[in-house]
């Protein structure tokens, strides 16, 4: 099968030993697609030259998009980070809405969309699969330069209710850009429900017509939304997990936090991830266990996202003058702090390694499209036989999956300190019944089968002819 992926960024960063596979959640997740499958990513070169064609072991051949300065600062950090993306976060930071971001948002997405027909027409018998809020207009263009073009779009965000939703000035060009595709999928279905309820609202009197989870259009071609929680690659983390090299860094952190609890944060570095609030929840539980400030340590692996946004550099001195402020407060003379911060990502090994010595991982975001984080915490502390409990926010699609863990509501910020001193008091066996049961599910819903069910979806919807019913275009 050959696939043509459209994304943002293309797959691929400069390391230290020459280009690698950049270590974000979308090409981990697509990862699988790009070693089985041949075909082409389309996606914007990030102002880097001398991209390769293609990666070793993998037959994807890669295709990038080049933007001005001022497309950048437009379509990027303007239209996709300053308007859509808060606004598909429950508008918990207010949006920005601006004109002349529009039409750079609209520019850069028919630049998009040029690019993944280039590809196409090289491959007749291609899918299309297009990511995430950044090219919500791609999928109508795609559609209007070949009708019967089988068509995916996957977003890796949340979808918010229609009142939300409903402040976008541009909301139906967005929806019918989104409706371009034969399969609209979303990681929970309150996202998808969410979805079809902005649709039936927003569209009303247009000749769109609402019949459960299928939305037909005035043409009669219908389109299928699905919920699809993305997942990780299982049996990979837990072969890294099993690694003598993993063994031998989980000895150091244990040797390093030894004689204390070592609770665990990891995250990129935004405004939804609920750092904050996690800091300010470990402080009142210090605050009331005295015992604890020598007994217990927080360790907050932040990685850093949009430095060069103003937001997102006042978030990170936030951040900061917290730990340093709560560190001041408990530290005891002779003792180490109570809170570690790493402002960086870490290598997989390394990454897996802290997962495993952690006693506990606060996944706590205000809201979150799914977090693989939680997921691979539970995959690895099953590996290595582990007794972690993993305090998981309601607020995040992998909540709806992982129900063994820990619940908590992050905006509840005293609560939130319960919880966690709930979670390590569990007793071992509770805890390790639980992992084994969310490390069951997580194995049976894998990346790999994420990968073939929306693949599959996409071949079948994509070649029912308008008007056909989604139960016959099976």
């Amino acid at each position: 099968m050959n696939i043509v992926t459209i994304a943002n960024r293309l797959p691929v960063r400069m390391g230290a030993d020459g280009w690698e596979l950049s270590p974000g959640g979308l090409v981990t997740a697509l990862r699988p697609v790009m070693a089985a499958h041949s075909g082409a990513w389309v996606g914007w070169d990030g102002g880097t030259r001398g991209i390769p064609a293609t990666m070793p072991d993998l037959s994807v051949r890669l295709l990038p998009i080049k933007m001005t300065a001022t497309q950048v600062r437009q379509y990027y950090h303007g239209a996709a980070n300053a308007t859509l993306w808060p606004l598909l976060h429950d508008a918990i930071e207010k949006s920005r809405f601006e004109r002349a971001w529009w039409r750079s948002y609209q520019g850069v997405n028919n630049i998009f969309a040029d690019a993944a027909m280039t590809a196409l027409r090289d491959r007749p018998d291609a899918l299309a699969w297009v990511h995430d809020y950044h090219l919500m207009l791609v999928p109508a263009r795609i559609r209007e330069r070949r009708q019967d073009q089988p068509i995916g779009f996957f977003l890796h965000v949340p979808w918010p209710p229609p009142d939300i939703f409903a402040r976008l000035p541009w909301r139906q060009e967005v929806l019918f850009g989104l409706l371009g595709a034969d399969v609209v999928s979303f990681h929970t279905e309150g996202y998808r429900r969410n979805f079809v309820r902005t649709c039936g609202r927003l569209l009303a009197g247009t000749g769109v017509q609402i019949h459960g989870p299928q939305i037909t259009l005035p043409d009669r071609r219908v389109v299928t939304t699905t919920s699809a929680p993305i997942s990780i690659d299982a049996a990979e983390l837990a072969r890294l997990a099993a690694a003598p090299e993993t063994g031998r860094d989980i000895e150091a952190i244990r040797e390093q936090f030894a004689g204390r609890a070592l609770l665990l944060g990891v995250d990129r570095l935004d405004y939804t991830k609920g750092i904050i609030e996690r800091l300010l929840a470990v402080e009142m539980l210090l605050e009331r266990r005295a015992d604890l400030r020598r007994g217990l340590a927080f360790l907050q692996i932040a990685v850093p996202s949009r430095d060069d946004v103003l937001e997102y550099r006042n978030l990170r001195a936030t951040v900061e003058r917290h730990i340093g402020r709560i560190n001041g407060r408990f530290t005891e003379p002779g003792s180490d702090v109570p809170i570690h911060y790493l402002y960086r990502g870490l290598p997989p090994p390394q990454l897996a390694a802290y997962y495993a010595a952690a006693d506990a991982l606060l996944v706590t975001p205000l809201i979150d499209g799914m977090n693989l984080v939680a997921k691979e915490y539970v995959i690895v502390q099953h590996a290595r036989h582990g007794s972690g409990s993993l305090v998981l926010s309601e607020f995040t699609g992998a909540a709806a999956e992982l129900r063994e863990a820990v619940p908590c509501n992050p905006f509840d910020v005293e609560g939130l300190s319960y919880r966690i001193e709930h979670a390590l008091g569990l007793q071992a066996g509770i805890r390790r019944n639980a992992l084994a049961t969310m490390a069951r599910r997580i194995r049976g819903h894998d990346v790999h089968r994420w990968v073939t069910g929306q693949l599959a979806e996409i071949e079948s919807r994509g070649a029912a002819p308008a008007g056909t019913s989604a139960g016959a275009a099976r």
